[in-house]
């Protein structure tokens, strides 16, 4: 379960450095699926990527490929991007300095795995 509040950011940068170690060691390499939606996620511009980019891509991916796509993503990175989108609905919470590094963790993390 995700919390919000600086634990449940450093949990949400941890999580995100851990995926990046993974990809880095060739342990977790993203299916088509998952590229299908860093793809779309490069694009967002600036440090983080916007609450609002997060969930456009899962409504464009839903609608262009149905809930099989969502279903194929590896659950590591579906959760991780969904916990970051719902850290940003309180932006009290995202604009500590913990909120901060952990979005641009999550961020780091989009763009090199894309």
């Amino acid at each position: 379960m995700f919390f919000l509040g600086r634990d449940g950011m450093r949990d949400l940068q941890a999580r995100a450095e851990r995926l990046s170690a993974d990809l880095a060691s060739g342990q977790w390499k993203p299916n088509r699926f998952d590229r299908r939606a860093l793809l779309k996620l490069t694009s967002a511009n600036g440090p983080v990527i916007n609450r609002e980019a997060i969930v456009t891509m899962f409504d464009q991916l839903y609608k262009e490929h149905g809930p099989g796509q969502l279903n194929k993503m590896t659950s590591r990175l579906t959760t991780l991007l969904t916990d970051t989108a719902a850290a940003q609905d309180q932006p009290s919470i995202a604009a500590l300095p913990e909120g901060q590094e952990a979005l641009s963790a999550v961020s780091s993390l989009v763009r090199s795995a894309a």
